[in-house]
This record gives C-alpha cells, structure tokens and sequence, in this order.
C-alpha cells in the first residue's frame, strides 16, 4: 500500500506541487481498524489497507487528494466548530470539498444534499448539519473527546464518524500548513474557487474563545483573607498567611432589537457559561435596544430566554449605566453593531468586549469598536 502511494505522491511531485508540499507535512501509516479509506488528523495520513485493496490507483488518488485539500483548508487543525459531533465536522468538511471541487470516483456530500446554500464556511456547514442530526435525534455533541461511534453508526455511518475522529485544535500543526501555502509556487490542477478557499483560510481569523479567555484573565479580581491555615511565607504559621477569593462582577449588555434572532440570543447565552467555569461566580445581564431592560443575574447559563425590546438600536444607555457603576470588573456587549458610535464617558474604566455575530459586521464595525475595548465574533449558522 506504501508502494502504491509513494507512486502517487512522485507524479504529485512533478506536477502537483500544492498535494506534494502539503502531503510531506505529514507521515503515512497504515490502519486496518478505521472504518474509511483514508484519514488525516494529528500529523498523520492513515490509509486503511483492507479497504483501498479493493480499489484502482486512480480512486485512491482522488481519496488521498480529498484528505490533502482538508489539510490545505486545516479542516483537522483550526478552529473546530463548539457543540459539533465529528459526524457533522465530517460532512461539513465534505460540503466545502464538494461544493468547490470535482470528484470523479468518490462521492463527497454537496451544500445541496443538505439544502444548503453554496459559498458556505467550514463551522456554518457543520453547525447546520449538527442541527439537522439533532432533529433526527442523532449527533450529540462530544465536545473534543472524539467519542462518536454510537451515533454515527446510526446515522451516517461510523465512516464519517472516523473520517474526523483524530482532528482537534493544533495551532502549530496549522502555521506549519499556512506557511507551506505562503510558499507554493503552482497551484497544479486545484480549481481557482478552491485556491481562494484555501488562501482566504490563512488570514488571521478573530477566534472568540481566545479574545473571551485574554478578556476574562484581564478583569478577573481578587479579595485577600488572612487565614491561620497557611503558612505566612516569611515567618511561617507565627503570623497568618493569605487567601485569595475571586470576587469578580461582570455586566452584559445583550442587544435584542428587531436585528437580532433568537437562534443568535441563545448561542450567545450559551457562550455565558464558559465565564462560569473559570472563576466568575456572577454576571449581571441586561436586555436592550434603544432603552435598558432590568437587570438579571445569573448564576449559572441560562438555556430559557425570554427577549424583551425588539426595536432599534443604541448602545448609550449602556455604555452610561455601566460608567456610573465602577463596581464591575468588566462589559460584555452583544450586538451587530448596527448602531450609532457610543461616546466613552471619560471617567469610565471599566474594560469593553464586542461580540459580534459574523466576519462581516466585524469587518464593518471593527475600526470604531476597537476605540473602546476588545472585538471578537460568535458566528451562528
């Protein structure tokens, strides 16, 4: 089977510089146990050699192909889509393949197989299709741990499930794959929509749950106790030592005018929950559109939302409430930026976060919003 690809990989060599370069980013292994042919993920091209017996040299090309233009797309590497089972990882990877490249011995799912739209991303395709499995009462979520044998033997097949069984966030693996494709020459027989695919993929893309960490590590404070349970450092258990509570508050502003959907309210509330789990016990919450709603806090993610408002936009009276209360640590405002520029009242210190819904209102609203504080995006199917 070796033999068979190191064949491949030599005309890949002449006339295929893309495939060859991107190819020996990675080493080849055998792997009788995976349910599909071929499979890329931490590092390795595995080749299942029961199953590609059985087909010609030209159809393993064309499955060694569709596996390198993943790593080309860093499918396996960057930015996996949140609350996505690996079967829809996989078939969303497949509808980015198939709607931009044409296969001729292997069948790869189409945006249409789905009715979905063409010209989609990566994590839009997944989200959707993780929905549509969720209605089917398939596709629960597994997080990063790669466990989705049941559910896609029941669904779509455990091939899918192992086609992305091994793909995971790997920042470096992904850098090593941008600068490879900095570096490629000819782009060989690779349509132009897919070359643009892959070169848009190597821009620097605003990763929310980055930006939300940096912001949360930022505003995080402390209130110091003195306990007789540790240890002073310079005179040991002689004088009391310290404890440190967290004692963080934060207030989110949640934009709800006519703009903003519900699917988008509740991924954004959904989002919340990942404060709780590192150190901020409380977070203040309030509705707006063009006047403030009442205050809620929560004390853990709320899944039941009830939407208040829908009428225009106008961040002011936030930006003014949360300037006349210094007590928080930090603002979160969820939004589309829609809206006209807010004015920073000059005694407010109080650190900013805009959460946007897309790259696209990031790139209409970034400029303004970055005056203020930190931009970052939580893209919705």
């Amino acid at each position: 089977m070796l033999e068979r690809i190191s064949k491949i990989t030599e005309r890949w060599f002449l006339s295929e510089e893309a495939l060859f370069s991107v190819f020996c980013t990675h080493r080849v292994a055998e792997n009788s146990g995976m349910a599909c042919h071929v499979r890329v993920g931490k590092g390795v091209i595995e080749v299942n050699p029961d199953q590609c017996a059985d087909i010609s040299d030209k159809e393993l090309e064309e499955r060694l192909r569709v596996e390198v233009i993943r790593i080309l797309l860093k499918h396996p590497y960057d930015r996996q889509p949140d609350g996505c089972c690996i079967t829809a990882r996989a078939l969303g990877s497949n509808c980015v393949i198939g709607d931009s490249y044409r296969l001729q011995r292997v069948e790869v799912e189409k945006p249409a197989d789905f009715r979905l739209p063409s010209n989609g991303h990566f994590e839009f395709y997944a989200r959707c299709i993780q929905k549509l499995l969720q209605k089917m009462g398939l596709g629960q979520s597994d997080g990063d741990s790669g466990a989705d044998g049941q559910q896609g033997e029941s669904g779509f097949g455990k091939e899918y499930a192992d086609i992305a069984a091994n793909w995971q966030q790997d920042e470096l693996m992904a850098a090593q794959v941008n600068e490879m494709i900095q570096n490629v020459k000819s782009w060989g027989s690779l349509p132009g929509k897919l070359v643009e695919e892959i070169m848009a993929s190597t821009k620097a893309r605003v990763d929310y749950r980055k930006i939300l960490a940096g912001f949360r590590a930022t505003i995080l404070s402390e209130k110091r106790k003195l306990t007789r349970m540790r240890p002073n450092r310079r005179s040991g258990f002689d004088a009391m030592g310290s404890r440190y509570d967290f004692t963080t508050r934060m207030m989110i502003g949640v934009d709800c005018s006519g703009s903003i959907s519900t699917d988008d309210l509740r991924n954004f509330y959904s989002t919340i929950n990942r404060f709780f789990q590192y150190g901020i016990q409380q977070i203040d919450v309030v509705q707006f559109d063009t006047e403030l709603g009442e205050v809620q806090t929560l004390l853990k993610a709320s899944e039941n939302i009830k939407v208040t408002g829908r009428g225009g936009t106008c961040f002011q009276p936030f930006i003014d409430f949360v300037a006349k209360h210094p007590e928080y640590d930090g603002a979160l405002i969820y939004t589309d930026g829609y809206a006209s520029q807010p004015t920073i009242p000059a005694n407010m210190r109080t650190p900013l976060c805009w959460v946007l819904r897309s790259e696209k209102e990031l790139k209409e609203h970034e400029q303004w919003m970055r005056k203020s504080g930190r931009v970052c995006v939580i893209e919705t199917p």
